[in-house]
């Protein structure tokens, strides 16, 4: 994949025991931002927006969820450590992927909820925007890595 191609990129640190993030976006490096709300908060962050159709029902949004920790499912094991979400859109050419270091995060089609559990320890979430068409390169990074997918 070429760097080129994000069209959009953002990092939220979460500092062990806040709930209000650091965030940056591309083309403000060094200029960290406090996040305009508490990351366990359901609206007004940055990534409750981006995760909005994950966690809602819309036809024109298809994802897959991956976590090595999947919400729901007990115990399992892989070979991985990796945590993300893959959006894409079914009428347009655009995609998000977020990569982040929280376990069993999100809950597809449920509510948005931020474990409370995971509120003392630091975490970062990344999003990417990028074109439909890099899909087969991040699937060969999801082959190579065993990851695995908990909903699609």
């Amino acid at each position: 994949m070429k760097y080129a191609k994000y069209k959009y990129r953002s990092i939220v640190y979460k500092a062990p025991g806040q709930v209000n993030g650091k965030i940056i976006v591309a083309g403000a490096a060094g200029n960290w931002q406090n996040g305009a709300e508490a990351i366990n908060a359901a609206n007004g962050h940055s990534f409750a927006k981006a995760l909005e159709h994950v966690v809602g029902d819309n036809n024109q949004i298809k994802f897959l969820a991956y976590n090595n920790a999947p919400p729901r499912v007990p115990k399992v094991k892989t070979k991985s450590n990796s945590k993300g979400v893959i959006i894409l859109s079914t009428n347009a050419d655009a995609a998000a992927w977020i990569v982040h270091t929280v376990p069993g995060f999100p809950i597809p089609k449920a509510v948005y909820t931020w474990p409370a559990a995971e509120t003392a320890k630091g975490h970062l979430l990344l999003c990417l925007t990028i074109p439909e068409s890099q899909i087969n390169a991040i699937g060969l990074y999801f082959h190579k890595r065993n990851n695995y997918a908990h909903i699609s």
